[in-house]
């Protein structure tokens, strides 16, 4: 029995209820930031949509009713680290539907992910505003009320005094052998085998970025287990599957997938293992996404020969 939403306002709604259960554990972990964040990101993402429909001369209503803004919106809250304020918020909800999508040519033209596309300009133009990511065992965020978020985000209050870590890699700050773990992992990879569930996306990318990443990481000296903790932190699950499946920006043919996916996960381990930044994940996906129709390509003439000799071996048979 085919699950799959028939209508992309389906297709978008699905993904919305699958972000729930992960972004309910990290708000849980972390605090009603998780919560503000989202909502300043889902307002931008509807007026950054509504202003580029309006100004394409496309139908305003009928462009939102795709809820494509809407996913985008709630997606970028999570990709953002914590406690961004509002201005770089709205930066990158722009570039993301603004530059990336509308630019292109509107929802499915986009060469590159919007989401990701939106976090690299934060990323790299404004590292060192950043504070640094909470902790998992003392998540320094979780002390704050919406006044003090709020005054932080609107650039009202001084900025907070925090005795926090460098911007380590979690390898290289000992994090794998921490016994307390990030807990939305969990709700994520339930939403992301949700979505596997009803073909929604392509399994084989997500499942090509962990198996690549633990594979990398366990040749480059940790632990099996220290590898599987790995997976969960950051970003990576969300990433692998709510990121990295876009059809839009990923290859057409499935072999083309699995390299993509590949692709991604040894990228990622490789900044996480000698990188200046905490995560490699957005790198990784906006290099593979301008790889894609290479690695069609590459996949075609790789298993092409094979898959015609087998045809022409099974026909030999037949005869």
């Amino acid at each position: 029995m085919n699950l799959r939403p028939k209508s992309t306002r389906g297709i978008m709604r699905a993904v919305v209820a699958a972000m729930v259960p992960g972004t309910l554990f990290h708000a849980l972990q972390f605090g009603p930031v998780v919560w503000l964040q989202t909502a300043w990101c889902i307002l931008f993402a509807l007026l950054v949509e509504s202003i580029f429909l309006y100004g394409r001369k496309q139908p305003v209503r009928a462009g939102l009713s795709s809820l494509s803004w809407l996913v985008c919106g709630i997606l970028m809250a999570r990709a953002l680290p914590l406690m961004v304020p509002v201005w770089m918020m709205l930066l990158a909800t722009f570039t993301a539907l603004g530059l990336v999508k509308h630019a292109s040519g509107g929802l499915g033209c986009n060469r590159l992910n919007p989401v990701m596309a939106g976090l690299g300009v934060v990323a790299i133009c404004f590292y060192q505003q950043l504070y640094p990511a909470p902790l998992p065992q003392a998540p320094w965020t979780l002390a704050l009320d919406y006044q003090q978020i709020l005054e932080q985000q609107l650039l009202l209050a001084p900025r907070l005094s925090l005795d926090s870590i460098s911007g380590a890699t979690p390898l290289t700050a000992g994090f794998l052998s921490d016994a307390a773990p990030y807990t939305s992992w969990l709700g994520y990879l339930a939403g992301g085998l949700l979505l596997a569930y009803i073909q929604v996306i392509r399994s084989e990318i997500p499942l090509a970025i962990l198996v690549s990443a633990a594979t990398l990481c366990i040749l480059s000296g940790h632990t099996i287990q220290e590898a599987l903790h790995n997976l969960t932190l950051g970003g990576l699950i969300f990433a692998a599957f709510f990121i990295a499946t876009d059809p839009v920006t990923s290859p057409d043919s499935r072999a083309g997938r699995i390299l993509y996916g590949v692709v991604i996960g040894l990228m990622t381990e490789l900044v996480r293992e000698f990188g200046l930044y905490a995560d490699g994940i957005c790198f990784a996906v906006l290099a593979a996404n301008m790889l894609a129709p290479q690695l069609d390509t590459i996949a075609h003439s790789l298993f092409y020969p094979w898959n015609m000799s087998k045809q022409g071996s099974n026909i030999t048979l037949h005869r």
